[in-house]
């Protein structure tokens, strides 16, 4: 079994006061194959990270908090936060 790890999407949301926080999602990748082409690999799951390190964790209406703040953040508008795994 192989896995990988690529930071699958980059995308802002913002705070309550304004403040913008740059995102990137990380999708973690296994395949049962040895020598894996791309349409062999499949995401088991993944994780939102700011870039000053914070996770994100979702709390409904599309709006996430950063643990250890508890600062409450929504997508920019026009910006994807997830895809489905």
């Amino acid at each position: 079994m192989l896995n990988k790890t690529i930071p699958e999407r980059v995308f802002q949301v913002k705070d309550a006061s304004g403040r913008q926080y740059k995102v990137t999602r990380y999708a973690w990748m296994e395949s049962e194959a040895d020598e894996a082409a791309s349409a062999q690999w499949r995401e088991t799951w993944h994780l939102l990270m700011t870039e000053n390190g914070g996770f994100l964790d979702p709390v409904g209406d599309g709006r996430y908090v950063i643990d250890g703040t508890g600062t409450v953040v929504e997508p920019i508008e026009g910006e994807t936060a997830a895809q489905p795994a």
